[in-house]
C-alpha cells in the first residue's frame, strides 16, 4: 500500500512540477513579447520625432537661406540616427538641400546686417 502511494504521488508531484514550469515559461514568453513589441514602438516614436526635427530644420534654414555649422551638424547626427533606426529616404532629399546652403555664424549674419 505504501509503495502504491508513494508511486503515484511521485507521479503527481513529477505531473505538477513539468505543470508548473510550462506556465512559467509560457509567462516568460509572453512578457519577452510584450517587451519587444515596447522597445518596437520606442524606437518608431524616436524615428518620428527626429523625422520631425530634421523637417523642421530644414523649413527654418531654407527659409532663412544659410545655415549654421552647429545647426547642420545638429541635423547630420539627427539624420545618421533617424536612418540607422529604420527611416527611409524621405528625408535624404532634405538633408542634401540642407547641406548646398551656405554656412555662416551668428557674428557673420550680424555684421551683414549693420
Amino acid at each position: 500500500m505504501v509503495e502504491w502511494i508513494a508511486k503515484y504521488w511521485l507521479e503527481v508531484l513529477f505531473s505538477g512540477l513539468l505543470t508548473g514550469l510550462g506556465f512559467i515559461v509560457k509567462l516568460m514568453w509572453q512578457r519577452q513579447k510584450r517587451e519587444d513589441l515596447r522597445q518596437q514602438a520606442i524606437e518608431l516614436g524616436i524615428q518620428a520625432l527626429l523625422r520631425d526635427r530634421v523637417v523642421q530644420a530644414y523649413y527654418h534654414y531654407i527659409e532663412r537661406g544659410w545655415i549654421t555649422l552647429h545647426g547642420l551638424e545638429a541635423a547630420e547626427k539627427m539624420y545618421t540616427e533617424y536612418h540607422n533606426l529604420g527611416g527611409n529616404g524621405t528625408v535624404t532629399k532634405l538633408m542634401e538641400d540642407l547641406r548646398e546652403l551656405p554656412v555662416r555664424d551668428k557674428a557673420t549674419e550680424i555684421e551683414e546686417k549693420e
